[in-house]
């Protein structure tokens, strides 16, 4: 899980050196229909994994990944970069589902929490070293990045290959209803998974963005190395407090985790919207990290907590669909995210997007704590 995900975070970085003479615009679409097409085939891949079995989808998800990582190094055409970009989010649905799917599989509620805080250590661990790899592919295949594609290609052929040998499909129950088949993720919720929308929605938005900043980044002067860097630093600060607070839920609870994930994220947002707007100046890191260091740790809480809560629901037999509802909100998130960035750009540049990325988390939060307390209430009243 972890290589793969290298794969994409070097693409992040590669696509706007690769797609230079792309406007921004355009480069915001290219990126978001790779996780619309996740989006879209979310939901049917889990109901595949419950009925075929995850190891199937898993491996065919990374076969596929990598022939079109591939594919993408023979063209800089920005119309078939973006139709191999659209269908590597059917890989990348194959892929996330599939490995939520077996955690969830081989967790119970009383260490669930921990198990889905290793997935996005996994995840974001993964994207991190993608960025840094990206920006050293950058520098090495300057002349010709489409090598640089196809070194990431193979990286997908060692994950498929490994996967092969050592991958085992977990025990599980199948689906056997399959005369009635639902693509809606949100029939069989209840109040309290619904409430958590809002909040997951507008999380991975934030990560639409984050895949957008090396292009924002560049435009203030920032070269790819630098931004693959940084971006592995504060990812990775992130992703080592994923287990620790996915531990944590266990214990505390999945909301109370979530709440201190919620207010950290929010901070992170206000903290580097402020580092960044006056550039010009240079970047004080220092004169920041007293907010931002604290404030990324802590924002490391929101995606094991979420992903437990939604965990803990599933049912035996479909955990494979309601899993793909991950994907699904990941996908929505990063589309809208990428757009948002890609408009917010032609605003006012790098602050004027994590400035809007803060809001949107602010109002999105304060409406999924408002509606678990309303839920809360209605627990309480019951007879």
């Amino acid at each position: 899980m972890t290589v793969a995900r290298v794969g994409f975070g070097v693409m992040i970085i590669l696509f706007p050196s690769y797609l230079a003479r792309s406007s921004n615009v355009s480069l915001a679409v290219v990126l978001a229909l790779y996780p619309l097409t996740e989006a879209a085939t979310a939901v049917p891949l889990g109901i595949l994994c419950d009925r075929q079995g995850r190891r199937r989808v898993f491996l065919g998800g990374l076969a596929l990944m990598g022939g079109l990582i591939a594919s993408i190094a023979l063209t800089q055409n920005v119309l078939v970069v973006a139709a191999l970009h659209a269908l590597m989010g059917l890989a990348a649905a194959a892929i996330a589902v599939s490995s939520l799917t077996m955690i969830t599989d081989l967790t119970n509620a009383g260490n669930r929490g921990k198990g889905m805080g290793a997935f996005d250590f996994s995840n974001i661990g993964g994207y991190a070293g993608g960025l840094l790899v990206g920006g050293l592919l950058s520098e090495a295949f300057k002349a010709n990045l489409g090598n640089a594609f196809f070194v990431t290609a193979s990286l997908m052929i060692v994950a498929l290959g490994v996967s092969y040998f050592l991958l085992k499909e977990p025990g599980h129950a199948t689906d056997e209803g399959k005369g009635t088949v639902s693509l809606n993720p949100f029939a069989g919720m209840d109040q309290r998974t619904k409430a958590i929308l809002p909040i997951w929605l507008s999380l991975t938005s934030l990560i639409g963005i984050v895949f957008f900043l090396p292009r924002a980044l560049r435009q203030v002067g920032i070269h790819e190395t630098l931004t693959g860097v940084l971006l592995f630093a504060g990812i990775m600060t992130i992703g080592l407090g994923s287990i620790g607070f996915g531990a944590l839920s266990d214990r505390l609870g999945r909301e109370k985790t979530m709440a201190i994930g919620a207010a950290g994220l929010f901070g992170l947002l206000v903290g580097l919207a402020l580092l960044f707007q006056d550039i010009g100046s240079g970047l004080n890191v220092i004169r920041f990290l007293p907010i931002l260091g604290p404030a990324g740790i802590a924002t490391s809480a929101l995606v094991p907590s979420v992903l437990a809560a939604v965990g803990d629901r599933a049912k035996e037999g479909k955990k494979g669909a309601t899993m793909g509802l991950y994907s699904l909100m990941l996908s929505l998130g990063i589309a809208f995210g990428e757009l948002l960035a890609g408009f917010a750009s032609l605003l006012g540049g790098l602050s004027t997007i994590l400035y809007a990325g803060s809001v949107i988390f602010l109002g999105a939060s304060l409406l999924t704590f408002y509606q678990l307390r309303r839920v809360r209430r209605n627990e309480a009243t019951r007879p």
